[in-house]
């Protein structure tokens, strides 16, 4: 019989929010261009996650982007 994994009691549950995506793929949601991406990073609008050398922004946080221009 195979073993239940142990359960991490701290993780937190992964929502789509907190999601870290790509530059490229947070453009293509937005149908922005990568550069507007990277502005936003620079000035701060959005945040940056670096992991290893790539650098990721959360999906809640584009989405808070859409909700303020809107």
């Amino acid at each position: 019989m195979a073993q239940a994994a142990a359960v991490n009691s701290t993780a937190r549950p992964t929502t789509d929010k907190d999601r870290l995506i790509s530059i490229p793929t947070g453009a293509e949601m937005l149908s922005l261009s990568e550069a507007t991406i990277r502005r936003y990073l620079t000035q701060k609008v959005l945040r940056r996650f670096k992991v290893g050398n790539r650098t990721l922004i959360k999906v809640g946080d584009l989405m808070g982007l859409v909700k303020e221009v809107k």
